[in-house]
C-alpha cells in the first residue's frame, strides 16, 4: 500500500523551466481593462498633470484639488476624491477613496503620499490587484519606488474578490523587480483562514529569472521504499545551464542522491541525470551500490547538420522496478541507447549512428549496432520526364556476446527507378528497384555452423494505383458527400533461402490494413518476403456538409498469384507467409457524440482472428467521457491475449469530476490494472485524490507468468495545486485519463 502527498506548490519554492512547455492550468480570472487615458502615457516624461473640479492655487507653494481629481504622472494615474500638491516638497497627498493605476497593478486605498523628485509613494490600507494576471491582496502599508516595492502586514491569493479559499499572510514582502525576485518574512499560509504551515523566511520569482534555493519537499510512503522524503535543492549556475541536487531517504532502503543538470544554447540542449545509493538496506546481500545515469542530448550545428543522443543505464535489471525514477517506466523491459548525427544536403542524405538496448529481466539480449551508416538521395535524380531514380545505401556492424552469431557486417544498396504520375484524381506508380546485401558473419563457438560470407541479390518489381471518386449522397435525411477510394497494389520479388542470415535488426510487422499495402512484411532487410501477390484495397468515408467525417471504412485483402515459399526462418508468429490476410478497419460517428471503432486482421487460409480491436466512445465534453474497449491478439511473445476495458470521467456536481477506469485479462481472468479518482476543482485551487491497483512487473519470471501470477500492488495520491502560484503543471481531466497502463485514446484508426 503507497500513501503519496504532494505539497502545495508555492511560487518562492519553484524554478521555472528553461524552456517552458508545460501548459499553464485554467483559471476563470478575467482580466482587468486598464483606463483608457494609461494606454498612450510616456514613461519618460516626468510632467505631473493634474485635473479636478475645483482648484485653489492661491498659494506659491501649495495647490488644493477636489472633485474628481486625475493626476498623471510617468505612466502612472491617481484618482481621488482630494488631493495636495506641495511644490517646494515635491510632494503629492491624497485621501479618501483613492485608487491608483499603472501598468500592471491597480490599487485602492484610503490614502496616498507620493514624492515626484524621488519617484516613491506610500499608499496605506491598499487593496490590490493585478491588471494582466492573477493575483490580489491586501497591506497596511505599500511602499513603491524604481527600486523595490514593500508591503507591510500583507495578504496574497488568486482566488477571486470575497474568496479566500487560500492565502499568504506575511509581516513583510520586499519586490526587486530589477533582480527578478522578492522575500517574504514570517509567512503564514492558510487555508480557510486556518494557518497550515509557517516559513520564516522564503523568496519567489516576479518574472522568469531563476534563484538558487530549496524546493518543495516531496513526501510519501510504499511497501518497498518505506518512508520516502526528497528535499530538492535548486542551483541557478548560470543564464543558461543549472542543476537540482535531491537528497532522498527511503527508510527501508537507505539514502539516494539525485541530480539533475540542464543546459541550453542556441545549438545545444540537454538533460544530464544521476541517482546513486550506494547501499540497499532491504537486500544488501543482492546488490552493491545501486544506480541510474540518463543523457538526452540534441544539437543543431547549422540548418544541414543535426545531433542527437539518448543514453540510459541502470545498475541492475530491478533497480526501476523497486526504486522507480523519472527517466524511466516501472513496466519497461528495455532501456533505448542511441548517439546519431546526421547531415541533409541539397543531393545526398547521410546518417551516422550508434544504436544498442539494454535488456532488463529474462529476455534475449539485443544486438547493437557499432555503427550504422545510411545514406540516400534527398530528392529524385530526373532521368528523363516523368522518369526519375532514388537510391539508399547503408553498412552496419552488429556485435551481441550471447548469440549464436557474435559479429557481423551488413552491407545494402538498394537503386529504384520510379514512374510516377499524381493527379488530385488518380495516383500511379510504377517502381523497379534492385536490392543487394552482403553480409560477413562470425561466431566464437567453433561448433556453431555458419556461414561466415553471404550475397543476397533480389530484384523488385511495384506497380501502385490509388482512385479518389466522390459524389453527393443522403446520409439518414441529411446531405453528405461520400468517397470511394480504391487501391491495388502488385508486388514481385522471386524467392531466395535466408536462414543462412542471422536476425540483426528484423521482426516481423502487423498485417493490418496499411500493412497490406507495404513492400516488405518485416521491419528490417535481414529478411525480405517472398512475393507473386496482388493486394486489392478500398476506402469509403461520409462527410456532412461541413465536411466533419461520419463514417470511414476500409477492407483490403493479398491474394497470391502463386504460392510463395516460407522465408520467415526463424521468425514464429504462429503465422507464416503464406497466410492470406484480409484487414478491415472502420470508425462510425452514428449519433451526436458516440462513436464506434473497430479494426480486424482475419486469416483466411486459417479461418481465424489474428487480432482485433473495438471501441464504444462517448464524448460529450472535454469533462464527460466515456469507453468501451477491448483487443485480441493471437500471438504476442508467444501468448494470446485478451483484454476488455472501461474508462471515463463525470461531472458530479460543479467543480467536481469523478474518473474510473478498470482493465481485464480475460485470459487469465484476473485485473491487470484500475483507476478511481475523485476531483476537485475551483479558481484558484484544485485537490485531486485517486486510487490505483495494478500488476507490479516481474523481470526474473516470463510474460505468461507475470500475467497469471505477478503481484498487485496498491497506491493512493493526494494532489494540491493552487493556481497562478507558480505552478504550470496540468491537471485536468486528460492529465487523469492519461495516468495508468493502457490511458486514453482517442477513436481514431485509419490514416491510410
Amino acid at each position: 500500500m503507497k500513501l503519496w502527498f504532494t505539497g502545495i506548490t508555492i511560487t518562492g519554492l519553484l524554478c521555472s523551466q528553461l524552456q517552458a512547455s508545460e501548459p499553464v492550468i485554467p483559471m476563470c480570472y478575467q482580466p482587468l481593462t486598464p483606463p483608457v487615458v494609461l494606454v498612450n502615457l510616456n514613461p519618460d516624461d516626468n510632467t505631473v498633470r493634474i485635473s479636478s473640479d475645483d482648484a485653489d492655487l492661491s498659494g506659491n507653494q501649495t495647490a488644493l484639488f477636489s472633485g474628481n481629481v486625475q493626476i498623471i504622472h510617468r505612466d502612472t494615474l491617481l484618482t481621488a476624491p482630494g488631493a495636495r500638491f506641495s511644490r517646494k516638497e515635491q510632494q503629492i497627498f491624497a485621501e479618501g477613496g483613492i485608487e491608483y493605476f499603472d501598468t500592471s497593478l491597480k490599487v485602492s486605498a484610503s490614502s496616498f503620499l507620493a514624492n515626484t523628485a524621488e519617484n516613491k509613494a506610500i499608499i496605506t490600507d491598499a487593496h490590490y490587484q493585478f491588471i494582466a494576471q492573477a493575483g490580489r491582496g491586501y497591506a497596511q502599508s505599500l511602499q513603491a519606488s524604481p527600486e523595490q516595492i514593500r508591503l507591510d502586514q500583507a495578504l496574497f491569493t488568486t482566488c477571486p474578490t470575497e474568496d479566500n479559499s487560500w492565502a499568504l499572510h506575511a509581516s513583510d514582502i520586499k519586490i526587486n523587480e530589477g533582480e527578478g525576485w522578492g522575500s517574504a518574512s514570517n509567512a503564514v499560509f492558510k487555508i480557510k483562514d486556518v494557518p497550515v504551515f509557517y516559513l520564516p523566511y522564503m523568496t519567489f520569482p516576479v518574472n522568469e529569472q531563476r534563484k538558487t534555493g530549496l524546493l518543495l519537499p516531496k513526501i510519501g510512503s510504499s511497501q518497498l521504499l518505506g518512508l520516502d522524503v526528497e528535499l530538492p535543492y535548486y542551483i541557478n549556475l548560470a543564464e543558461n545551464y543549472d542543476l537540482t541536487l535531491t537528497p532522498r531517504y527511503m527508510s527501508k532502503r537507505g539514502t539516494q542522491i539525485k541530480s539533475e543538470f540542464r543546459y541550453l544554447t542556441s545549438d545545444h540542449q540537454g538533460i544530464m541525470q544521476l541517482e546513486y545509493l550506494s547501499s540497499d538496506n532491504e537486500k544488501p546481500d543482492d546488490f552493491g551500490s545501486r544506480y541510474l545515469s540518463h543523457l538526452t542530448h540534441r544539437s543543431d550545428f547549422s540548418s544541414s547538420w543535426r545531433g542527437y543522443i539518448d543514453f540510459t543505464d541502470v545498475s541492475d535489471d530491478a533497480y526501476i522496478t523497486e526504486l522507480g525514477s523519472d527517466y524511466a517506466n516501472q513496466s519497461d523491459t528495455q532501456l533505448y541507447r542511441e548517439a546519431t548525427i546526421a547531415h541533409y544536403g541539397e543531393n545526398i542524405n547521410s546518417q551516422l549512428r550508434l544504436q544498442g538496448f539494454e535488456i532488463l529481466g529474462n529476455f534475449a539480449d539485443a544486438y547493437k549496432m557499432l555503427p550504422e551508416l545510411q545514406l540516400s538521395s534527398a530528392k529524385p535524380w530526373q532521368i528523363f520526364n516523368p522518369l526519375e531514380l532514388v537510391w539508399q545505401a547503408s553498412y552496419a556492424h552488429f556485435e551481441n556476446d550471447n548469440a549464436l552469431i557474435n559479429a557481423a557486417n551488413r552491407l545494402h544498396v538498394e537503386p529504384k527507378l520510379r514512374l510516377p504520375f499524381v493527379t488530385p484524381a488518380l495516383e500511379f506508380t510504377a517502381e523497379a528497384s534492385m536490392l543487394y546485401t552482403y553480409y560477413q558473419q562470425q561466431s566464437h563457438n567453433n561448433t556453431v555452423d555458419i556461414d561466415s560470407s553471404v550475397q543476397r541479390a533480389l530484384p523488385k518489381i511495384r506497380l501502385y494505383s490509388r482512385l479518389n471518386l466522390e459524389r453527393e449522397y443522403d446520409w439518414f435525411g441529411e446531405p453528405a458527400l461520400q468517397t470511394f477510394e480504391p487501391q491495388i497494389q502488385y508486388l514481385y520479388i522471386p524467392y531466395r533461402q535466408q536462414s543462412n542470415i542471422g536476425l540483426y535488426d528484423t521482426t516481423r510487422l502487423q498485417d493490418d490494413y496499411h500493412g497490406l499495402f507495404r513492400e516488405n512484411r518485416f521491419s528490417g532487410i535481414d529478411r525480405i518476403n517472398e512475393a507473386n501477390q496482388l493486394t486489392v484495397g478500398w476506402t469509403t468515408r461520409f462527410y456532412d456538409n461541413i465536411d466533419n467525417e461520419l463514417f470511414r471504412f476500409s477492407l483490403g485483402q493479398i491474394f497470391f498469384l502463386e504460392d510463395p515459399v516460407e522465408a520467415t526462418d526463424n521468425l514464429t508468429e504462429n503465422q507464416t507467409a503464406t497466410d492470406s490476410v484480409l484487414a478491415a478497419e472502420m470508425i462510425w460517428h452514428w449519433y451526436r457524440k458516440w462513436y464506434l471503432s473497430a479494426a480486424t486482421q482475419y486469416d483466411i487460409d486459417g479461418q481465424r482472428i489474428i487480432k482485433s480491436n473495438a471501441s464504444l466512445d462517448y464524448r460529450g465534453s472535454e469533462n464527460t467521457l466515456l469507453q468501451l474497449n477491448h483487443r485480441y491478439s493471437r500471438a504476442v511473445s508467444g501468448l494470446e491475449i485478451q483484454q476488455v476495458g472501461v474508462l471515463g470521467t463525470v461531472p458530479l456536481a460543479k467543480d467536481w469530476q469523478l474518473i474510473a477506469s478498470y482493465y481485464r485479462d480475460v485470459t487469465n481472468h484476473r485485473m491487470i490494472d484500475a483507476n478511481f479518482g475523485v476531483q476537485y476543482e475551483s479558481c484558484c485551487w484544485a485537490v485531486r485524490l485517486v486510487a490505483r491497483r495494478h500488476i507490479v512487473a516481474n523481470l526474473d519470471t516470463s510474460i505468461d507468468n507475470a500475467l497469471q501470477f505477478g503481484e498487485l500492488d496498491s497506491s493512493l495520491s493526494l494532489q494540491f495545486v493552487l493556481k497562478g502560484f507558480g505552478d504550470k503543471a496540468g491537471f485536468g481531466v486528460s492529465d487523469m485519463l492519461s495516468n495508468g497502463i493502457f490511458g486514453y485514446r482517442r477513436p481514431y484508426l485509419l490514416t491510410n
